[in-house]
């Protein structure tokens, strides 16, 4: 779907002139990678409107986003299960900061988080694998978010925010739990040989 639109709004880009015929394939990635880079943002406040927690949800989505693009993850097979996921995953988070409170319990689980975090990143994802010195430079930033993420944080409970305290912790938890499978796989993986 978002390839169709993609490359919809090319050509409408070609019909205006902005862009040339020539380089239609280049500008149509463009277009959907700047679809794809925006779905989540936009699926959150879609679902947060629905759930009249639209900031929450910003909140939660933010540091998510930010620090999966280094971090990686786990990936579905197709489009229509990952936004069915996504759908749910975020459904949960936006629930779960609704009634979880801000306190010991949640620090140390968002310490764990960022440690896990810190240590298993990046995770290959196999449509796109990392060399090694990729592997370094994205190591390093994701340590880096983590640490502004939970700054952040810190700096939202110091202020008596504690929803967007939670949602932030959230959003860091989310990107661990989802490297989870893929640290399972790659456990099972080194045992067998």
């Amino acid at each position: 779907m978002m390839e169709k639109c993609a490359g919809a709004v090319t050509d409408w880009l070609i019909r205006c002139e902005v862009v040339k015929e020539t380089d239609k394939e280049l500008y149509q990635y463009a277009v959907y990678s700047v679809f794809l880079s925006l779905s989540p943002l936009l699926l959150a406040a879609g679902v947060g409107a629905c759930m009249g927690r639209i900031r929450e949800s910003v909140m939660i989505i933010i540091p998510f986003v930010i620090i999966r693009k280094f971090s990686g993850g786990y990936h579905t097979e197709h489009a229509w299960s990952c936004l069915i996921g996504s759908c749910m995953l975020l459904l949960l988070c936006i629930v779960l900061s609704c009634y979880v409170k801000c306190g010991k319990e949640i620090a140390f689980l968002t310490a764990v988080a960022s440690v896990s975090l810190t240590c298993f990143s990046p995770i290959d994802n196999k449509n796109r694998l990392l060399n090694q010195n990729e592997k370094c430079l994205y190591k390093k930033i994701t340590a880096v978010l983590v640490i502004i993420f939970l700054f952040i944080d810190a700096v939202f409970f110091w202020c008596n925010l504690h929803i967007y305290s939670v949602c932030i912790a959230i959003g860091i938890m989310l990107s661990a739990v989802l490297q989870i499978p893929c640290i399972f796989e790659k456990l099972i993986k080194n045992g067998v040989k």
